[in-house]
């Protein structure tokens, strides 16, 4: 929790917001932020999500934590299944994902080759 408190006041400072203007902008207390900001109190996730926005970073962010990753293995997407990947509100089955991971594939070869032989 003491991270999370300085990594509040620290994006807070670098946007040049006082705690009484960030308390405004996000609609908490005046006394909320400094108690954020002091480790007083443990941030809801309501108000995580909020700062989050505000600051323009995401939740992962303002925790410290590494952004996940997942490789696509082609010839197994079973890492998918723990997933719901949508396109235009629609789901998108094993054979657009992998179509769409070829495609790059390529894609990148030939922006690769081109690049190489400039």
């Amino acid at each position: 929790m003491e991270h999370l408190s300085k990594k509040i006041k620290q994006l807070r400072e670098e946007q040049g917001v006082s705690p009484e203007k960030l308390a405004e902008e996000v609609g908490f207390a005046k006394s909320t932020v400094w108690a954020y900001e002091s480790g007083k109190k443990q941030v809801s996730v309501s108000h995580l999500m909020r700062l989050a926005d505000y600051f323009g970073v995401s939740i992962d962010n303002m925790l410290d934590r590494e952004e996940r990753s997942i490789d696509l293995d082609l010839q197994s997407l079973k890492d998918f299944n723990d997933y719901n990947l949508l396109l235009d509100d629609k789901p998108l089955n094993r054979d657009e994902i992998a179509e769409a991971a070829s495609y790059i594939k390529v894609k990148r070869r030939m922006g690769n080759f081109g690049a190489a032989t400039s």
